[in-house]
């Protein structure tokens, strides 16, 4: 199977004992990160993604602590397989999930990885 990006946040994330997908499931229960691709190229193997991580949560205290523990996890080196660097962008800043009423908090990654 190709190399995903999101793929790899999912699993990380899951693997750390966060709920992660790709995008929210209708009956997922609270908390759970959501790992979206946002922008960023590939050249020569080399893939340059920006990743969203949305963080909902029961409470906005829950959602905040939750994208700042995975902030810090990040700003101290662990990150998913193939990827050699990761810059956070922005975050974790409140982005309120108006369709569900539910709190989210964001957080958006620069990386660098390896297409293998």
């Amino acid at each position: 199977m190709p190399y995903s990006i999101t793929e790899q946040f999912v699993s990380w994330l899951n693997s750390l004992g966060y709920t992660a997908s790709t995008y929210p499931a209708a009956n997922v229960q609270t908390p759970f990160v959501t790992v979206e691709r946002v922008g960023g190229g590939v050249e020569d193997m080399v893939d340059r993604p920006q990743i969203a991580l949305q963080v909902w949560a029961a409470t906005e205290a829950e959602a905040e602590s939750l994208a700042t523990g995975i902030r810090n996890l990040i700003a101290l080196g662990s990150r998913p397989h193939g990827v050699l660097s990761a810059f956070i962008n922005t975050g974790p800043y409140p982005f309120w999930d108006e369709s569900t009423g539910m709190p989210r908090y964001q957080i958006v990654i620069d990386c660098t990885a390896i297409i293998e």
